[in-house]
C-alpha cells in the first residue's frame, strides 16, 4: 500500500498530469464547477430548498467524499502514467497501452467515481440540495456519455481487439466484479 501511495503522490507531479491540470482542470473545471455550486446554493436559497444534514455532518461527508475520490481518482491516473504510459487525457498525451488490471480490471472508467466523489464534495460542504441531488447525477451522466460517444470508439481504434475482449469482460461503470462477486460484470455494458 505504502508503493501504491507513494506511486499515486508522484503522479500528480509529472508532466502528463500538470499539463491536464493546466490546460483543463483549472483554467475550466474548477471554475465551472465551484460558479455551478455558487448558483445552486443561491437556487436553494430562493427555493427553501432543505438542508443535506444536520452541522457539522455536511463538512464531515464532504472531507469523507472528497479523500475518497481523490483516492480513486490519483490510483485510475497512476495506472494510466506508469502502465498505460501516457496520460489519462488526449490534450497531454494519451496513453499507449492499453490498462486491463489493477483498478482499470473493476470498470473501465474508475476515474469518473473520483470524480464524482470529488464533485460530490462541493454540494456537500456546501449543503447544497440542488447541488448534490440534482446537479451531481446530471453530471455523472453527462461524463459517462462523453466516454461512450467518444472514448470508446477511439479506444477500439487505438487498442483493437484488445480493447473489444477487455470491453466484453469488465464493466462500463459499476464494478459488479466487487458488489455482487458471482456476477460476470455483463449487466453494465
Amino acid at each position: 500500500m505504502t508503493g501504491l501511495l507513494a506511486r499515486v503522490l508522484r503522479v500528480l507531479l509529472t508532466p502528463q498530469i500538470l499539463v491536464m491540470l493546466a490546460k483543463v482542470y483549472v483554467p475550466v473545471l474548477f471554475p465551472l464547477t465551484f460558479l455551478l455550486a455558487l448558483l445552486s446554493h443561491r437556487v436553494d436559497r430562493l427555493l427553501g430548498l432543505p438542508s443535506l444534514l444536520p452541522h457539522p455532518w455536511p463538512l464531515v461527508a464532504a472531507v469523507a467524499s472528497f479523500s475518497l475520490g481523490a483516492t480513486i481518482w490519483g490510483i485510475a491516473y497512476q495506472a494510466l502514467v506508469y502502465e498505460g504510459k501516457g496520460s489519462p487525457s488526449p490534450t497531454a498525451g494519451r496513453t499507449v497501452q492499453l490498462v486491463t488490471t489493477g483498478i482499470y480490471g473493476l470498470c473501465r472508467n474508475p476515474s469518473v467515481w473520483g470524480k464524482f466523489f470529488g464533485v460530490l464534495a462541493v454540494g456537500l460542504a456546501i449543503d447544497s440540495f440542488s447541488f448534490t441531488v440534482i446537479l451531481v447525477p446530471l453530471l455523472l451522466a453527462g461524463s459517462l456519455v462523453e466516454k461512450v460517444w467518444r472514448q470508446e470508439p477511439q479506444n477500439i481504434a487505438i487498442f483493437g481487439e484488445d480493447y473489444l475482449k477487455y470491453r466484453n469482460e469488465v464493466p462500463f461503470f459499476v464494478p459488479w466484479k466487487i458488489l455482487v462477486p458471482r456476477s460476470r460484470g455483463t449487466a453494465n455494458r
